[in-house]
């Protein structure tokens, strides 16, 4: 039996939500279909990581630096090559925001915390390549400035890591991917952790009828509402005017679930509206009998 069109596409969109995507599929994949500069960037920042803890762990137990000698010039290749990579992926993300309405609305001003610890780490690492490998004659390194150098590369890092995991850059939808990837899909403590790992890439606004329909208000787009539900299952207590305020909201939504079939999560907004209508009804003031 062949299903209508409507029918066939609300089939395919409930069975893409039957189950969470895994972490690599996530990372690689689905990431690939958002955009190349995303799978560029998630392969070097990975590549990055391990290789950056691969040379970091000898230095910190003695019995392994013997081993890592031996190795240690293919770790350094290969982590400044995937600290290529990561500069390649950001300059797209940079030409993307700056060109994409919908990517810019979704991301918000976060990027530029992002941006700023990510060109910095850029500069240092370059500098410490054009060094390290000897592209440049540069005489005026010493070893001191190599490890004040290495330094400085670290402390970036570490600091970017506490900001970013604070003001809900990139770090945290890192940490909040795998948080969310752990928990039941439709469950209150799923969607609560959706928000922080949504990738901002965008797509659930630019196929949003209810954003067109209502003059591209940023307030109507899906992603926008999800912070805003973050903030709301946050709250303690809402005024009546809140909740009314969320309920309206809400209620413009077209229950379509174009959203949650072009999301690389599979998140379901649907679901997450509802929700967020009862968990704003239970945190509404009780009226006062007299």
């Amino acid at each position: 039996m062949t299903l209508p069109k409507d029918e066939e596409r609300k089939y395919k969109l409930s069975s893409l939500q039957a189950k969470k995507p895994g972490l690599i599929q996530l990372l690689f994949k689905r990431s690939f279909v958002v955009g190349y500069s995303d799978f560029i960037f998630h392969l070097g920042v990975w590549g990055n990581i391990i290789t950056g803890l691969i040379m970091e762990v000898p230095f910190l137990f003695e019995g392994l630096s013997s081993v890592y000698q031996g190795w240690g010039w293919l770790f350094s290749w290969i982590h400044g090559i995937t600290g290529l990579l990561i500069l390649m992926g950001g300059i797209g993300f940079v030409l993307r925001y700056f060109r994409n309405p919908f990517f810019r609305l979704a991301y918000g001003r976060v990027f530029y915390l992002d941006l700023a610890f990510l060109g910095g780490l850029a500069l240092v690492g370059l500098v410490q390549a054009i060094e390290v490998f000897g592209f440049l004659p540069i005489a005026s390194f010493t070893q001191s400035s190599i490890k004040w150098l290495g330094t400085l590369h670290l402390a970036l890092i570490y600091t970017w890591i506490v900001v970013s995991l604070v003001a809900g850059g990139a770090i945290r939808h890192a940490v909040s991917t795998i948080g969310w990837r752990l928990t039941k899909a439709n469950t209150t403590t799923g969607m609560l952790a959706f928000a922080d790992a949504c990738g901002k890439c965008g797509r659930c606004v630019e196929v949003c009828p209810t954003f067109e329909a209502f003059n591209r208000n940023p307030m109507e787009a899906p992603v926008v509402k999800l912070r805003y539900y973050y903030q709301v299952m946050k709250s303690r207590k809402l005024t009546p005017k809140e909740v009314r305020y969320v309920s309206e909201q809400m209620a413009t939504c077209a229950q379509c679930n174009l959203c949650a079939g072009v999301c690389p999560y599979s998140f379901n907004y649907v679901a997450m509206y509802n929700a967020m209508l009862q968990e704003a009804q239970k945190l509404a003031p009780k009226p006062q009998v007299t």
